[in-house]
């Protein structure tokens, strides 16, 4: 019998996966660390690499984000629930810079407008140094 895992253990994991699946739609590779040194994932495309911290919810982001020091991204994932059931699907996954995030309303659909993940949003992260 396996152990049993927190509801909040299993949407955050979904979350991540869910990240991972979105990062390799649009070309980047990305990975959770082998040990835990803070960051949910490690993400490469080309010689660009960065490191994610991956926020999920089902309603409303917590605020202020609990962050770690060191990070270059923030993926916000927001799990689409309709009866207790998950639609993935309709899940929404943003995509945002550290530098972006000061003063940024992660709650509010109209700021958030701009980090829907998108090939074009992850080509202007992901930048070859």
């Amino acid at each position: 019998m396996a152990n049993p895992i927190s509801e909040n253990m299993v949407k955050g994991t979904i979350g991540e996966l869910l990240v991972q699946t979105r990062l390799l739609q649009y070309g980047v590779q990305a990975a959770a660390p082998i040990k835990d040194s803070g960051n949910d994932l490690i993400a490469l495309k080309g010689y660009a690499v960065k490191t994610i911290q991956v926020k999920t919810c089902t309603n409303q982001f917590h605020t202020p984000l609990d962050l770690p020091e060191k990070y270059h991204l923030v993926a916000l994932v927001k799990l689409h629930e309709h009866d207790t059931e998950l639609l993935l699907d309709q899940t929404k996954v943003y995509l945002v810079a550290k530098n972006q995030l000061v003063g940024l309303r992660v709650n509010c659909e109209t700021d958030m407008a701009p980090f829907v993940i998108s090939q074009k949003l992850v080509d202007g992260l992901f930048v070859e140094p």
